[in-house]
Order: structure tokens, then sequence, then C-alpha cells
């Protein structure tokens, strides 16, 4: 009701516009009410070609229907309408896609495609497909708003699953496409949920997915698994309250993340000094060992396959794993 009074102003007036929502958009109405009176197929082909309601002695060359590209008072067209539905039928969704083609791209008054109704509705995976697939043979360069898509789905009513199922087709048809992380983790833990109807336990483990997602890369490039743990446990166990602000948990997170990343910068130099000097000590010890055997008149420091198989068997490696566990857990 919210989104209808910024959008129409007045209670008064949302009825209004409602009660008139499909004046003169004949498909748009034949497809909302698909859902209540199903094997309308025919009678929203007859619309398309301009047919619908005539005799048969009527009838002449069909043409098609403008409107069909035209948006209701919501913005929405005749897919954003069926993806919105409870029934979904795969050969009208064919019809529509193949007569309106401009469907697919066109944004309702929110800033939404009909794919990210698709998605939030956890339509039959068949929908999915056929949209992806005309997205790509009539659309190929589009760009979506995945950070959108994401924000408008974590921030509602949607389900753990829908969001992993969004997310997942992004990266397998669109990874080239940016999806701003740093955005998401700032903007939902700030926004206050006024229902969820599904309840508290599912908003809490949606917001915990979220998370994991928006930081994992920064939490798979910390060097020791011991504060990857650490990280990955302060999600899982995070309080997320669908009737509260989290920013605090979410700060709290990033900044237990932020000092684990930079004191793994200052491991990587303490490891990287110690390595050296590891290194310095073998080449030493190899060139008494060849003075006193007189083996070699000098070693030559600047032979580089020597100092090579030097690095290599100066025992760094050993060194400094046995030498880690203690720096990590001082620090």
């Amino acid at each position: 009701m919210s989104d209808l009074c910024q959008l129409f102003g007045s209670q008064a007036q949302i009825i209004i516009e409602l009660q008139h929502r499909f004046d003169g958009l004949t498909i748009h109405k034949l497809v909302y009410y698909q859902s209540y009176n199903q094997g309308l197929l025919q009678d929203v082909i007859a619309a398309i070609n301009m047919t619908y309601g005539q005799r048969r002695s009527q009838r002449i060359a069909p043409k098609l229907d403008p409107t069909g590209n035209q948006q209701d008072c919501l913005g929405m067209t005749p897919l954003h309408i069926l993806t919105c539905s409870s029934i979904h039928d795969l050969e009208l969704y064919h019809v529509i896609v193949e007569k309106y083609p401009a469907n697919l791209i066109t944004k309702d008054r929110w800033g939404a495609l009909p794919l990210l109704y698709a998605f939030w509705g956890d339509v039959p995976s068949e929908i999915i497909q056929l949209l992806l697939e005309s997205y790509q043979s009539l659309y190929p360069g589009h760009v979506f708003n995945w950070t959108m898509m994401v924000e408008t789905m974590g921030r509602c009513d949607t389900t753990k699953g829908s969001i992993e199922n969004l997310l997942r087709v992004k990266q397998m048809h669109f990874p080239e496409q940016p999806l701003y992380w740093e955005y998401l983790l700032d903007c939902l833990p700030r926004f206050e949920v006024l229902d969820f109807s599904h309840g508290g336990q599912l908003y809490q483990e949606t917001m915990q997915f979220l998370s994991m997602c928006g930081l994992s890369s920064r939490i798979e490039s910390l060097g020791f698994k011991i504060w990857r743990d650490d990280i990955t446990n302060m999600i899982h166990t995070a309080n997320f309250s669908w009737r509260s602000n989290n920013l605090d948990i979410m700060r709290r997170i990033q900044y237990k993340l932020a000092h684990f990343e930079d004191e793994l910068s200052k491991l990587k130099h303490i490891t990287t000094i110690l390595e050296l000097a590891l290194w310095k000590m073998k080449m030493n010890e190899k060139s008494h060992q060849d003075m006193a055997t007189q083996r070699k008149k000098k070693m030559k420091a600047n032979d580089s396959s020597i100092r090579s198989e030097i690095r290599i068997t100066c025992g760094a490696d050993v060194v400094i794993g046995q030498v880690l566990p203690f720096l990590v857990i001082a620090r």
C-alpha cells in the first residue's frame, strides 16, 4: 500500500487507478484473469490478432493489437503480469514473447523487468529458460540490473532458494555483468521489513546467505582456515532481525574481516623476510662448503640456477609452516 501511495498519492486515487487499470488493454486483462480462468490461450491469441469477440463471418485479415506493447497504470506489460501470476502456461509465454518482444526489456514503475518477477515468484524452470533464451537471442547486449533485483528480493518476502536461483543464473549466463555487493551489504541491513509472512527465521537465513555471497571472495582469500572459519561462523550465527536495523551486525562482521585482511598483509611481509633470511643463510653455508672442499674456487653469486636451487632447498617451507601457527594465534 505504501508503494501504491507513492505512485498515486492517496488511497482514493489508488482505488480509481486499479479499477480502471485495464481500460483499453484487452490483452493485459485477459492475461491477468487467465490465472482465474485457465484455458484462455485462444482468447489471448484472438485478442492479439484483434479478432477477439468477432463472429466468424465478420473476421478480416488479422492485425497485431498495438496495446500489447503498452503499460498499465503500474507500468506493467502483459509479460509482467504473466510472471506475477500463480498459473504459468508455457505456450502463452511463447505467444506473448513472439508477438511483443519489447515486453522483455520494458520496466514497470518500480524499474523491474519481467525477469525479476519470474525469479521472485519462483516460476517453473522451463519459463525461466524460455525468458533467458529470448533475452539472449533478441537482446544479446542487454545489461540487467542484478543489484536491484537482489535488493528487491532481499527486502521482501522472498525465500533463500529463489535468490539463490537468481544468482546461479546470473553466474552461469551473465558472469561478466556487474553485481555490486558492497552496496547491497550496506543497504540491506538498514532496511526494516514491515511484513514478512514467512517469519523471522527465514529472513535471518536469507540475510546470512546474502552476507556469505557478498563476502565470499574476501573470505576465501584469507590465508588461514581458522580465520575463514571465524568469519563464516560469525555470519551463520548472526541474529539478523526482520524488525530492526541490522547495520551494527554487518559492521562487526566486516570489521573482523578487515582486521584479518590487514593481519594477512603483515604476515606476508614477515614470512617474506624470514624466507629471505633462510635463503641467505643457505647461500652462505653453500659458499663455505665449496671453499672448504675446494671443489670450486668461488661460488658465483650471480648464478641464477644456483640461487634458485638454494631458495628451494633452504627449508623455508618447513620453517615458515612451523612458525605461522604461533604468529596467527598470537595475533
